[in-house]
């Protein structure tokens, strides 16, 4: 069976050191699953969306665990990138023993310190398959995060763990609610990692380079963009696509937060705001990793995504809004994104009642 091109277990030891333990969350799992079933219940409320199943339980998990979820995950989608890099390997260098065990322990180290610098971070993950067979999701929560992030927040406990079972709760009734989105943002990933194999020459990057309008060259570095710049066209096209899809559905979940946030607690507010502050607050360290890792794109996604959702709630309702979840064609297109009343134009507003199986 052939190694691959990365080497996982280096992978698996860099993030388990990078990770670290942190601070314990001094709450219970009970705590936690009672707070995401009222929000399910809030969050099925506001949408009228209908899962087709239940949403999964939530589960606590140290930084450990969901290094090893997610590393996983990597290694699902990279599986024919490598095979196909591999190929090419051995036919251009022959066997390339030497070069391949550089390889492959280089990149499992730099996806180790990516998975175990991301481990610190993240405080709760609607865990889906994307690629692959379909698997049970799991609703995870990171205990050591939750901890640090509400201290360094110095906000209210009991709001800050509500909030944070809305965020995620709100991505579980989504998914569950339209079973395609999964296959559809899958099939996409798909294309794109396999079309990810083809070999780019460097005298090609650094003509494109060259060719390239220096605005847009700088702008494209500042968010973190730039490799998506670099791309063939193919690549880029399923790049935009992908790209309006999550930012649709990090918006979508954006919008019905704060729509139901004053529900959970009336100081949803101030801690709206104070994550915002958060947000803006970072550290030089912690901001270049981050557009290394692309996060900041993933930030541009919520406001930019919010921003459509709230637009098309305010001028035509949460019915016309889940319009976008009848089939992959009446998703927004990247250009209508920021034009809501295009996108409404070509799907149409919804009556007031509602008109698909979807919804209620």
């Amino acid at each position: 069976m052939p190694e691959g091109l990365v080497d996982w277990n280096m992978a698996e030891r860099v993030a388990r050191a990078v990770s670290g333990s942190g601070p314990s969350w001094d709450g219970t799992e009970e705590e936690l699953r009672k707070e995401s079933d009222r929000a399910a219940e809030l969050v099925r409320g506001y949408t009228r969306l209908k899962p087709k199943g239940g949403v999964p339980p939530a589960e606590f998990v140290d930084r450990a665990a969901w290094a090893e979820v997610n590393l996983e995950t990597f290694r699902h989608l990279s599986g024919r990138v490598e095979s196909h890099l591999q190929d090419r390997m051995e036919h251009s260098n022959g066997k390339g023993g030497l070069q391949r065990t550089i390889v492959r322990a280089a990149t499992g180290a730099e996806i180790g310190l990516a998975v175990g610098y991301l481990s610190q971070r993240v405080i709760g993950q609607y865990d889906v398959a994307l690629i692959g067979p379909a698997r049970a999701p799991r609703l995870l929560f990171v205990g050591p995060n939750l901890s640090a992030a509400r201290s360094r927040l110095d906000v209210n406990r009991d709001l800050f763990l509500r909030w944070i079972a809305l965020h995620e709760t709100t991505h579980a009734v989504h998914f569950a609610a339209v079973p395609w989105l999964r296959e559809h943002i899958g099939r996409i990933a798909e294309e794109l990692f396999e079309k990810a194999a083809v070999e780019v020459k460097p005298g090609e990057l650094l003509g494109k380079l060259a060719r390239t309008n220096p605005r847009e060259l700088i702008r494209s570095a500042t968010n973190g963009e730039l490799a998506t710049l670099l791309w063939p066209e193919p690549q880029r096209k399923l790049v935009e696509k992908l790209t309006a899809t999550m930012t649709l559905v990090e918006g979508y979940a954006e919008h019905v937060m704060d729509a139901v946030g004053d529900q959970l607690d009336p100081g949803y507010v101030d801690l709206r705001r104070a994550l915002d502050s958060d947000r803006d607050r970072r550290g030089l360290l912690d901001s270049i990793v981050s557009k290394v890792l692309g996060l900041d794109m993933k930030l541009a996604q919520y406001r930019r995504g919010k921003a459509f959702a709230d637009e098309v709630v305010r001028s035509h309702g949460i019915r016309t809004l889940n319009r976008a979840w009848s089939d992959p064609e009446a998703l927004p297109r990247p250009d209508e994104l920021d034009s809501p009343s295009e996108w409404v134009d070509r799907v149409g507003a919804a009556r007031e009642r509602g008109l698909f199986s979807l919804f209620r």
